[in-house]
This record gives C-alpha cells, sequence and structure tokens, in this order.
C-alpha cells in the first residue's frame, strides 16, 4: 500500500523495495523500521536533517553496510544477503559523495574502464578494448550524454569539479543500472555547477530509476517526482515536493517552527566599537576537491551575537570549522581580535581566546560530568569557576558524578558549551546547540545563551532553529552555496520573514 496516498502499487512500477529496514549500531538505533517503494522511472530522494538516517538506508540499500533486520527487494526478487559488486551486477549502482574519478586517466579512459568492467567477468577485466569493437561508440555517447564529450582526451584530475561530478554520471551510466543511486550530488558545487548538475541528473533520468540523498532543497524541488523524509532513523513523511512541504512534521524538523518558550523575550545589547573580535573576509574552504566556501565574508562586533542561518549543506558548519582552524586547505582573511589566525593550528587558535562547540559535543564518555570540567585549564586564562558553572547550570552540578555516557543528550550539550567557559573563552563558536534536544531543554540553553550575551560574550550561532536563534541574535546571516546571500539586522529579520523562509527553503 501507498501509505500517502492510501492505494496498492502495482508491483510491476515497483523496482526497489525495503521492507522493515533497521540498523542498530552498539546499542544506537540508526534506522528504525524504513519501508521503501521505489517507483520504476521516478527520481526518488531521501532528505531530512543531519543526523536522520539518510545515508544509512543509501548504505543499507547498496549493501555497503548489512542491516540488522528487514529485506530488500530488488524487481521483486530479494537481494537482502547480496554483496555490494553482486548487487551493481543486478543493475543497482551508487555513486559516491567524495569524487571518484581516475585523476590521471583521460575521461574517454575512465568511462572506457567503467564500460570493460561492466561487461565482462572479473577474472577478465584486464582484457583490452579490442574486445569490444563498439567501444568507442559507446564512449562518445555516453559523454555526450553528460556534455563532456569536448573533454574526452583531457586528464580526468583536470577537470573542474562540477564536471567530474559529470563523469561519474558517465561511469555511472556505463554500468547500464536499472537503478542509479546518486549521494549528495550537488555537495560542494558552486551555483553554476548545482544548475549543471541538476540538468543533467534530469536529463539522464530519461527512462531511468534515480535514488538520491540531497541536502539542495531547490535542487530537489526541481526534478524528485517522490520525497521520502527521514527523521531519526524513521521515515516521517512520503510524497511530491508540494506534499511534503506542507506536512507539519516536516515543516517542525526542516523549516524551524517555533519552539514553545514561556517568559522568554529578546534582549538587544549594543555591541561595542573598537576591534572586531572577529573579521571574515573573502573565505573560501574545501573537502579535498569539494569546494564548500566561496567567498564567505562577516564580522562580529564584541558583545554581539550572529546567526548564521541556511539550509543543511549550505556551509554552515564549514564555516565554523574553518575559523577555529580544523580544515587543512582553506584561503582568505580571519582575524580574531585583530590578529591574523588563517594559518594557525586549532590549539592556538583557541589560545586567541576562542570556543568551539561542535554538534557532536565531544564529551569524554568515560570520565564524570565534573572530571569532564576539570579537564581544561582556567586559573590563569579568566575561566569561569566550578561553582560558578554549578550555580549557571544546576543540571551539571546534580549530575557532576555521573558518567558522560549516563547524560541526557540535553546534559550533554550544556557541559560541551560549560567546558569552553571554563578555559576563558569569549568568543563562542556553537553549532547547532538546539538539535534534537526537548522543549524544556531548549528553554534552558535559551536562558544560558541569554545570560553569557548579558555578561558581553560573543557568539557565533549556527541554528537550524530560526525561533530560537531570532530572540537572541543582533544580526542575521543566510548562508547559501558557501557564501551570504543575506544579510539582516533583528528588524530587518523580522520585517523580511517571508523573504528569508523562501531563502532557506520553508
Amino acid at each position: 500500500m501507498d501509505a500517502t496516498h492510501g492505494h496498492a502499487v502495482p508491483d510491476a512500477d515497483i523496482v526497489l523495495q525495503a521492507r522493515g529496514l533497521r540498523k542498530v549500531f552498539r546499542g544506537f538505533v540508526a534506522v528504525s523500521g524504513v519501508d521503501l517503494d521505489i517507483r520504476r522511472g521516478a527520481i526518488h530522494a531521501l532528505i531530512g536533517p543531519n543526523g536522520a538516517g539518510k545515508t544509512t538506508v543509501f548504505n543499507l540499500l547498496t549493501k555497503f553496510l548489512s542491516p540488522t533486520s528487514g529485506r530488500i527487494l530488488l524487481e521483486g526478487v530479494e537481494v537482502t544477503a547480496e554483496r555490494p559488486a553482486a548487487l551493481a551486477r543486478l543493475g543497482l549502482v551508487r555513486s559516491f559523495q567524495i569524487s571518484a574519478v581516475f585523476p590521471h586517466l583521460t575521461v574517454s579512459e575512465n568511462v572506457a574502464i567503467a564500460l570493460q568492467r561492466s561487461s565482462v567477468s572479473p577474472v577478465k577485466f584486464w582484457q583490452g578494448r579490442s574486445r569490444f569493437g563498439d567501444m568507442p561508440a559507446r564512449i562518445e555517447a555516453l559523454l555526450d550524454q553528460v556534455d563532456l564529450g569536448a573533454f574526452a582526451h583531457q586528464r580526468a584530475g583536470d577537470l573542474a569539479y562540477g564536471r567530474k561530478r559529470a563523469l561519474e554520471l558517465a561511469t555511472t551510466l556505463a554500468a547500464n543500472p536499472k537503478v542509479m543511486l546518486l549521494d549528495e550530488p550537488t555537495q560542494g558545487l558552486g551555483h553554476e555547477d548545482v544548475d549543471r548538475v541538476t540538468a543533467l541528473i534530469k536529463q539522464v533520468a530519461i527512462g531511468r530509476t534515480v535514488v538520491m540523498v540531497e541536502h539542495n532543497m531547490k535542487m530537489v524541488a526541481r526534478i524528485a517526482d517522490r520525497i521520502s523524509v527521514l527523521r531519526r532513523g524513521e521515515i516521517i513523511a512520503e510524497g511530491a515536493y508540494d506534499e511534503v512541504s506542507r506536512d507539519p512534521q516536516v515543516i517542525e524538523i526542516l523549516s524551524w517552527l517555533p519552539v514553545a518558550r514561556s517568559g522568554a523575550q529578546a534582549m538587544t545589547t549594543a555591541a561595542s566599537g573598537g576591534t572586531d573580535a572577529l573579521s571574515v573576509q573573502n573565505l573560501h574552504a574545501w573537502y579535498g576537491e569539494s569546494h564548500i566556501l566561496h567567498g564567505m565574508s562577516f564580522s562580529l562586533q564584541r558583545g554581539e551575537v550572529v546567526a548564521l542561518l541556511g539550509r543543511n549543506g549550505s556551509g554552515r558548519t564549514t564555516t565554523l570549522r574553518a575559523i577555529m582552524g580544523l580544515i587543512d586547505r582553506r584561503e582568505g582573511i580571519i582575524r580574531i581580535g585583530g590578529k591574523d589566525a588563517i594559518h594557525l593550528a586549532p590549539h592556538l587558535v583557541a589560545r586567541l581566546g576562542v570556543g568551539y562547540c561542535p554538534e557532536e559535543r565531544g564529551i569524554f564518555a568515560s570520565l564524570s560530568c565534573e572530571e569532564n570540567l576539570l579537564l581544561p585549564p582556567q586559573q590563569s586564562s579568566g575561566g569561569m569557576q566550578l561553582d560558578e558553572i554549578y550555580t549557571l547550570l544546576p543540571n551539571l552540578a546534580e549530575r557532576r558524578h555521573t558518567p558522560g555516557t549516563r547524560l541526557s543528550g540535553g546534559e550533554q550539550q550544556m557541559l560541551a558549551i560549560a567546558r569552553i567557559l571554563r578555559t576563558g573563552a569569549r568568543l563562542l563558536l556553537l553549532d547547532e546547540i538546539s538539535e534534537g534536544l526537548a522543549p524544556v531543554i531548549v528553554d534552558r540553553l535559551f536562558d544560558l545563551i541569554t545570560e553569557l550575551k548579558s555578561r558581553g560574550y560573543t557568539i557565533l550561532l549556527v541554528e537550524q532553529n530560526k525561533y530560537f536563534a531570532e530572540p537572541l541574535a543582533d544580526r542575521f546571516l543566510v548562508v547559501e552555496h558557501g557564501d551570504v546571500a543575506m544579510r539582516l539586522s533583528a528588524s530587518e529579520f523580522a520585517a523580511r520573514a517571508e523573504l528569508v523562509d523562501r531563502t532557506l527553503g520553508v
């Protein structure tokens, strides 16, 4: 049955199915009872917030992970026990987030290898092109299909990143797949490359079935026939884009619905003048060949709270990591308190008074709450004393002897921030601190940031929940494709809410 529309789907219309798909990692349930029906000839997108289980589902479908329980069927035949290579031979072929071409071979040679590998058994892989009389024509046809005909004799390593993704499409098509699974095909692409790759996917999908994990909602809205929305390992909505985008549960996790908060009021703290606490100019950053930040520029004055808003994959977390020195390849200008920091290692950035709270929190699980707090040196750096931390966060006082593994998600988040406050850092980089937490815990974190703001801390806040950030932030930066798309004061943010929501995909 189609749960969305309430009618039976003919088996002939379904090419790939999952039933009760479940994956548990050492007690953590990453995927819980997922059912999927992938229709023949459709483009089916898996979307959801970070940590929703999208990539895990993708890896289960292609057997790069084995399910804890559940079944996978390809054209009605169960393939749950098959290995990835066997699935590929059966027509289930995938791409990866990271570019996977042979850089020292030409574009046509990359495609030739894919054609040869899909045409012969593994023991005959070494056989030359002469065995395949129509090989040149097939290579030419595939390259023309992805607009790479003019680059046939160029080294793949010399291609622009967007064209490498196009080459990956060609090598995937070489296997003549029944189902193509594309893992974040627009990841790391600039605006023009996103448009080019989107058009190519739509073109090559004609007469084929495509399943993709994707964060770019504009791209999904343009080409996806059907969308499955995941949250915490479960599918919470399924249907066409217009349908799921109106679902209250989807709006809550992807569009930042209001968080209930009693008595919370916005604070307006005038930022002090003088040297900027943080200045970022023309910042570029890469993960491998994936170009994530494209000339990011902004600044924070001392005592100011600035919120970075944007879709998943827009470059917000990468911005924090680049400032902290956690990305090897970055270019541009980063100044912290007037000091050049673009070439500094993370520990040297921290010595400039910067504290970074990542989304994964980084708690030492084998240590107690208080032992975690005692690790950072604080006597000579002006950091908070334990009694002050416990006054500010009474939950931690109650749990001071509890091991990190037994703290709730909200308590771990409080501990991660408290540990930074112990170091004496005055510039805080906070990544998704309200993500996945109960409203009562979100309220307590809101009160904590309110208090830190009143004490003059400078805070760069990455948030999914715009209603958490709105009462706190003095300014808003809306990020899109690794650059700032909108710069708004608090009053402008409220007045232009509809435009902001469109940019964010609400």
